[in-house]
Order: C-alpha cells, then sequence, then structure tokens
C-alpha cells in the first residue's frame, strides 16, 4: 500500500489537516486499478471523491462535438476531483486512463465526517477553498478560450465554427427556424504572402479580423476557417438577407485602405447558403456556399455569387 498520508498532503485542499486527521482519511481511502482507456470520471456526473493517481497516467479533457480538448495530463502523485469534497455538482471534464493506473479514491462522506469533529480545520479548508476556486475559474476561462479562438484575427476557429452550424442546424430541425451561412476568401492572397512575406500577410488577415468584427450585425458570428478563408453565421437570416450581409462585407473590404505601407487594393470574394433552403447539413450548406464563393472567383472576385448560379 503507498503512503496514503502522503500522498493526500499533497492535495492543496488538505495541505493543512493535522498528522493525525490525515492518517483518519488514509484508513478510509481505497485503492483501485483502472486499464488505459477506462473512463475514471465522466462529465456531467454526479461528483463523489477525491482521486490521487498512484502509478500511470491520465487525462483530463472536455468534450465536444468536433474533438476533445484536453485540460491537462497527470502523473504519479497528481491528483483530481477535490472538489467533489464540498459540493454536490457535477463533474465539469471528463478524466481518461491513458493507460494502467493505480488510484486512491477518498469518499465525500468519509472527508466531511472528519471536517465536521474539526471547526479549526473547516475554516482552513474555507481559506484554502476560495484561492482554489479563483485560480481554478481563470484557468479554465483561459484555456476555454484558447481552444476556440484564432490567435492571429481574434476570431472564433474552425473547431468553434463546426459546433456552431452543428447547433443551428439542430434548432433548425427543432423549432423551423432558418439561419445562413456566408464563406468569404481573400482574392490573390498567395500573391502578399510571396510578393511581401508571409508577416505582412498575418497583418492582413488580422486586419480583416478586425474588419468583420466591425461590420457585421450584431447577432452575427464571424469565424476564420482556414488560411485566407472566412465565415460569418447569420441566425434567423433568410438567403435575402444573406446575400445583403455579404455584399456589404466584400464592399467594405474593397473600399477600405489597409494598414500597411505598401497601397495594396484587398478584396475579397463570397458565396452564401440558406438552411433549410439550400440544405439540412452542415456539409450540405458549406458545399452549396463554398461552390458559389467558387463561382465569383471565376467570374471576376471581388463579388458575391448567389447559389447555383451555373457555370458556363
Amino acid at each position: 500500500m503507498p503512503d496514503t498520508p502522503a500522498l493526500l498532503a499533497r492535495v492543496p485542499l488538505l495541505r493543512d489537516l493535522q498528522p493525525q486527521d490525515l492518517e483518519h482519511l488514509a484508513a478510509t481511502a481505497r485503492q483501485q486499478q483502472v486499464r488505459s482507456g477506462d473512463t475514471i470520471v465522466e462529465i456531467g456526473d454526479p461528483a463523489r471523491s477525491l482521486y490521487l493517481l498512484v502509478d500511470g497516467q491520465v487525462q483530463v479533457v472536455y468534450p465536444s462535438a468536433s474533438a476533445d480538448f484536453e485540460l491537462a495530463r497527470l502523473g504519479p502523485g497528481d491528483f483530481f476531483g477535490e472538489m467533489a469534497l464540498l459540493n454536490d455538482k457535477p463533474g465539469t471534464a471528463t478524466v481518461r486512463a491513458l493507460s494502467e493506473a493505480t488510484l486512491l479514491i477518498l469518499n465525500k462522506m468519509d472527508f466531511r465526517r472528519v471536517v465536521s469533529e474539526s471547526p479549526e480545520l473547516a475554516m482552513n479548508l474555507l481559506s484554502t477553498l476560495s484561492g482554489r476556486v479563483r485560480t481554478a475559474d481563470e484557468h479554465v476561462n483561459d484555456l476555454s478560450d484558447q481552444a476556440v479562438h484564432d490567435a492571429l484575427t481574434g476570431l472564433l476557429n474552425r473547431r468553434a465554427f463546426h459546433d456552431r452550424i452543428a447547433q443551428e442546424v439542430a434548432r433548425t430541425r427543432r423549432y423551423g427556424t432558418s439561419f445562413s451561412l456566408i464563406i468569404l476568401d481573400l482574392d490573390h492572397f498567395t500573391q502578399i504572402n510571396d510578393t511581401l512575406g508571409h508577416a505582412m500577410g498575418d497583418r492582413v488577415l488580422a486586419w480583416i479580423g478586425r474588419i468583420l468584427q466591425e461590420h457585421i450585425r450584431a447577432a452575427d458570428v464571424p469565424f476564420r476557417i482556414g488560411g485566407e478563408e472566412f465565415a460569418v453565421l447569420c441566425p434567423t437570416t433568410g438567403p435575402a438577407m444573406a446575400r445583403n450581409a455579404a455584399e456589404r462585407l466584400v464592399s467594405v473590404v474593397s473600399e477600405a485602405v489597409p494598414p500597411i505601407e505598401q497601397g495594396l487594393n484587398i478584396t475579397m470574394s463570397a458565396g452564401y447558403a440558406a438552411c433549410p433552403l439550400h440544405g439540412t447539413s452542415f456539409e450540405d450548406l458549406y458545399y452549396v456556399a463554398e461552390q458559389a464563393l467558387l463561382r465569383a472567383k471565376e467570374l471576376g472576385r471581388n463579388q458575391v455569387i448567389d447559389p447555383g448560379v451555373a457555370r458556363p
């Protein structure tokens, strides 16, 4: 059996416990073996225990529709689930074993019994907890922001794009609402990178990100979904309003002066699709909008083309 009191003392929440309290808690802890791939804690499940990792490795993830975002990897001596000792809220992340692992599990009822017998310990825990909650909230907010935002433009990224479109499609199917998707792409952007360098290209992309944020409607959501490809999600919007919104963005970009010394004339091309008129799945809507975008480029760029415009 591992040195359970020493492991418990590593947990910030338990750091101020007296040796006898640690011994008492250690006597109630149980040992458990898990296999690689096992789910130890599922997000949303009732939180009942503190887990201490004796050996092996586990992964803490935040599941999403498109992919799981890794919050942390833990090894021997690390712990998770300490907040379960203090409240009955469901788990906020999923924990999976990355290898065979040995866990020490401390049940919340045993922990609370020790606390109830020591008012001084209860006060120490309150002080420790206030700092832990503040730090944890800041950390999770930072990680969540990094997971869904493009670092260069500040716009939501392709991962967030997939998730938001899936949500809008589900809402349309459930309630019979509508929304539109606009796809925009910078014209001749490769030439900027080739002649002026990637640093200048990055400045142009960041500038486009600011233009999209400043010139969309309050309800619309902009994304950077590729190198020089952008998208705007327009909730409760039909095809006519989507075209107007796309034309406004294309016009603003062509008329604006980019913040670079070379005096370039930057333009964009755009296509759009409306749900459910042009499809009721992410794949269908993206295909229709992208085909219209490609047609806009074939016809001279710096314009918006309606879905379904035939090639000559």
